[in-house]
């Protein structure tokens, strides 16, 4: 996922990395707002500040949206079991990968795999 905010900002830069960081390290389960913000030097706090103000999403919703998009994708791609892609996205349990895509989308990842992508909540 590419970040271009609409107007120069005072935090692009900084957004610039923590959004690249993220799509290299999404796959981790134990990616956090503080490894994060570590990896852009800035304090935890000051970080999420800036990424919810500026992104207009919070760190944790980016996060969950970055491992839906790419679950979508293995979902469509792959013939890998639903357990395993959510592994691959950075969840430790199946059932909460299964639940948050649910959740997410509206519908089970299994469902969404077989033709139910057409019926995905938008």
């Amino acid at each position: 996922m590419v970040f271009e905010p609409p107007v120069p900002r005072k935090y692009r830069l900084v957004l610039e990395k923590a959004v690249d960081y993220i799509a290299a390290h999404y796959q981790d389960e134990d990616i956090s707002l503080n490894a994060v913000a570590s990896a852009v030097n800035i304090s935890p706090n000051h970080f999420s500040t800036i990424f919810s103000q500026e992104m207009e999403i919070t760190f944790v919703e980016y996060l969950t949206k970055v491992r839906m998009d790419a679950a979508r994708e293995l979902l469509l791609k792959t013939d890998l079991r639903t357990s395993e892609i959510g592994y691959q996205v950075g969840y430790k349990d199946p059932h909460y990968f299964s639940y948050l895509f649910k959740k997410i989308h509206g519908i089970t990842p299994k469902a969404f795999r077989s033709g139910g992508e057409n019926e995905v909540q938008k």
